[in-house]
């Protein structure tokens, strides 16, 4: 039986990440709520309302679904605003649930508050409700049922999130590694091959269409002419970018945005320190680099560097979170947890590094 003193470090560490995580969701979702529900952000909410419009394309489905629920452009916008709400409070309760059947120790509380991965939403409310929500809480629903033995229906339960999420974005095909690893550290492997086939099928579904309906300058332009009927008049962001040439997208992350891109470096080697810290690094360093290395083509495909270092650590968040028993997690003091959690940051896209939340909190104060 543990002592007192490790009872109440324990309840220590449990009562600062319970905060973290609601004061987390409180500033990435509920503070921009009002703003969200009353604009139209042609990023956050213009991704979701890609549609069929000007002809079956990639990226497409979420909007064809939308604009079916809410016809008219401001209602569909608050519809997206309310689902992509919702999708972030189950992604927080998801892992505040399997957080509090680890050991809650301090490498746990760096784990789950870590800037790169539910901290991230609050360092920067404008990138925080894009189509990644999705897959991450299928992944999250596989995860809490692998943890309850219930793995195979887990997988088939999330299977659908997965399939609207893969066919709303092609990116997110690059979870599939991650939903592999659930199945084949649980299922017999027959069990696992049906599984995995079935996401691997969506996932090749997807990046077929992708490659077969790219989009171009005339599909964003009839979408464009559906979305201003609607009531919707800003026709840039995801949209924009969805006309814009693969070739063009390169062209100007490179010449626009590096050598200080390079600067991404610093937050995604502190983004792995948690994992370290835990030994789930490198004991289970091949789920490790699958993740990491089905993620990297999007370093040069796209310009958002915050969001694939979330993406990526939010995977292996979610599967540390799926087995704590092959992590040994080190002895960490609460002060350098602290630090760890308080002291960083990174934006979605732009300045690879900006102040984490205790360096705002104390500007804010004195300023």
């Amino acid at each position: 039986m543990p002592s007192l003193k490790g009872r109440t470090a324990t309840l220590t560490y449990s009562v600062i990440t319970v905060l973290g995580l609601a004061y987390a969701f409180y500033r990435g979702y509920l503070f921009p709520l009002t703003n969200r529900l009353n604009t139209f952000d042609p990023w956050q909410a213009g991704d979701w309302l890609i549609d069929y419009s000007g002809g079956i394309v990639r990226r497409g489905l979420s909007g064809e679904v939308f604009f079916l629920l809410a016809p008219e452009g401001s209602s569909a916008v608050t519809l997206v605003t309310v689902f992509q709400t919702i999708l972030a409070a189950a992604l927080f309760t998801l892992v505040g649930l399997l957080y509090w059947r680890t050991d809650r120790g301090p490498v746990w509380m760096m784990l789950v508050l870590s800037p790169a991965f539910l901290l991230f939403p609050a360092l920067d409310a404008t990138g925080n409700a894009r189509k990644e929500l999705l897959v991450l809480v299928a992944l999250a629903v596989a995860v809490l049922a692998y943890r309850s033995a219930r793995s195979e229906l887990g997988l088939w339960v999330a299977f659908p999130l997965f399939l609207f999420g893969v066919f709303s974005h092609e990116a997110l095909i690059v979870t599939l590694p991650a939903f592999g690893y659930l199945a084949f550290t649980a299922l017999a492997r027959t069990r696992a091959w049906l599984v995995l086939g079935a996401y691997g099928i969506a996932a090749f579904g997807a990046l077929l269409l992708a490659f077969l309906r790219p989009g171009n300058a005339q599909t964003a332009g009839a979408i464009c002419a559906s979305w201003n009927e609607r009531g919707i008049g800003d026709c840039g962001g995801a949209l924009a970018a969805l006309g814009m040439p693969a070739r063009d997208m390169v062209e100007q992350l490179v010449t626009e945005s590096y050598p200080n891109y390079w600067g991404y470096l610093l937050p995604a080697a502190l983004a792995a320190l948690p994992f370290f810290a835990l030994r789930f690094l490198p004991r289970e360093r091949i789920i490790g680099l699958l993740v990491v290395a089905a993620v990297l083509p999007l370093f040069i495909l796209g310009w958002d560097y915050g969001r694939w270092i979330f993406l990526i650590t939010a995977q292996l968040s979610l599967l540390a979170l799926a087995r704590p028993d092959v992590s040994r997690p080190m002895r960490v003091p609460l002060y350098a947890a602290l630090a760890f959690i308080l002291l960083w940051g990174f934006d979605h896209a732009g300045p690879p590094m900006t102040d984490g939340l205790g360096v705002r909190w104390l500007s804010s104060l004195f300023s």
